[in-house]
């Protein structure tokens, strides 16, 4: 085409058609994203911002004026945890707070392993006795979770694009997002149960016991994993056998990698219980009764300590139903603070400042159920590892609660999802990374979920 000449005499060249320049730029970033190192880097750009969401005011909700450490609020189950690490490092909680005049030395917190408590107390010796040290713990870990969600979704099978995507989705789930921020358990046993997982993935029982075992003396609800690895079984050997129709094999193929994991998971835990009972004796401050060298006996009063726990139907307050949960039913509000107006003596206004919820990311948990359906219609259909993952996830975790809940009339609580969440991250990130999902879609659902994450965030005066 000849150039133009315009009324200065420049010559005026043709310009790149609007198509082009789409399709050279769409050409450009689709080589940028092929780079093997670009999901490694998209992941590291996910860290960094999840490691900044959980240090922003780390230190609040405080008292005016905020000078020493019974100033800071200590948000809901932090009350127990982090006074029984106080306890285990000769601080006596100050009056009317759990476990005040507790022994020193031991861990009173009895209904529940020492491992994660003593991370917590020892944080407390490291970086003085404040909100950092109850805290940063769980920070690591939930990194440490992040990482091995990853590492979870390329050991099914998943490309690392999908690995990042699940960890984004994780990232913006503020049921994580709160566990991660205060110094309760949960959140140091799913980071090992994420790993556990992997290693069981890969074939590596024995260390995937191991991992499991250790994650158990975090918090006895890593429990669940077992019932994940048996899920994962069962349903393997279930389409084999509809596949062929023959159950031959399932003794190699299925059992024997369970009974390595249970066997490797059982001796992990009562061994390093024993350990952890003989170095700080767990106290049960009710019965007066010390565990120092039977692991077996203190197992026993933790079932025993579970068992207690009744739910009281119709009855106000935060227990709930597991399925009730899948509702985003029976929110806890963790820790609030608010900022009041006043005209005259009359409050015109409330602003709250801080507002720690547990509750899930409504555009996660609304979309858990028909993401599961998928998930499980497709690895049916293909055979597809990270599906059957997702499915085995869900169904180890969460039906073991339902059951609790129906027949022993368990207590349960909305926070009670965490351990259940990595399910939903995988199945979610397959579903709208699925090539026959429509871009629109995808895009839509990641606005819509980053702004429930930002609607949720505690620290509602950065909003």
């Amino acid at each position: 085409m000849p150039a133009e000449q315009g009324n200065g005499g420049r010559l005026k060249l043709p310009a790149l058609a609007a198509p082009a320049r789409a399709e050279a730029l769409a050409a450009r970033l689709q080589r940028l994203l092929a780079d093997p190192w670009a999901p490694l880097l998209a992941l590291a750009a996910i860290l960094i911002l999840a490691l900044g969401a959980r240090l922003i005011d780390l230190n609040e909700p405080c008292a005016s004026p905020c000078k020493t450490p019974n100033s800071h609020t200590l948000i809901f189950d932090e009350a127990y945890y982090v006074n029984a690490a106080r306890v285990i490092d000769h601080i006596n909680p100050p009056p009317g707070a759990p476990y005040h005049n507790a022994p020193f030395g031991k861990d009173p917190n009895a209904e529940h392993p020492q491992l994660a408590k003593l991370i917590i107390a020892g944080a407390i010796k490291a970086f003085g006795n404040g909100p950092f040290a109850w805290r940063i713990g769980s920070i690591v870990f939930s990194l440490i979770a992040l990482v091995a969600l990853y590492w979870l979704v390329r050991s099914a099978g998943g490309s690392p694009w999908l690995g990042v995507g699940t960890v984004g989705v994780a990232a913006l789930d503020n049921l994580l997002l709160v566990s991660s921020r205060i110094g309760t358990l949960d959140i140091y046993a799913l980071a090992l149960m994420i790993p556990a997982m992997a290693l069981y993935l890969r074939g590596r029982f024995l260390l995937a016991g191991i991992a499991l075992g250790v994650a158990m003396c975090m918090k006895e609800e890593a429990i669940y994993l077992l019932a994940v690895f048996a899920a994962y079984e069962l349903l393997g050997a279930l389409r084999e056998w509809w596949s062929t129709g023959s159950p031959a094999g399932w003794s190699t193929s299925h059992l024997k990698p369970f009974g390595l994991a249970f066997a490797s998971t059982a001796v992990t835990f009562f061994g390093l219980l024993w350990i952890l009972d003989v170095l700080v004796p767990a106290y049960d401050t009710g019965t007066h009764t010390e565990y120092a060298g039977n692991p077996f006996a203190h197992f026993a009063h933790m079932v025993h300590y579970a068992t207690l726990l009744k739910a009281e139907p119709n009855k106000p307050g935060i227990s709930s139903t597991p399925w009730e949960w899948l509702l985003n039913e029976k929110v806890i509000p963790y820790a609030k603070t608010v900022v009041n107006t006043t005209v005259g003596s009359k409050i015109v206004a409330s602003k709250p400042i801080y507002l720690f919820l547990g509750e899930l990311n409504p555009f996660i948990i609304f979309l858990a159920i028909p993401a599961l359906f998928w998930c499980i219609a497709r690895w049916w259909r293909t055979g597809e590892r990270l599906c059957l993952l997702g499915a085995a996830w869900f169904a180890g975790t969460f039906l073991p609660a339902v059951l609790e809940s129906e027949l022993f009339d368990r207590v349960a609580y909305i926070y009670y999802m965490l351990v259940v969440a990595p399910a939903l991250y995988i199945m979610l990130a397959r579903v709208f990374g699925s090539r026959r999902m429509s871009k629109a879609a995808t895009v839509g659902w990641a606005i819509m979920l980053l702004y429930g994450f930002v609607d949720l965030y505690p620290i509602r005066n950065l909003l």
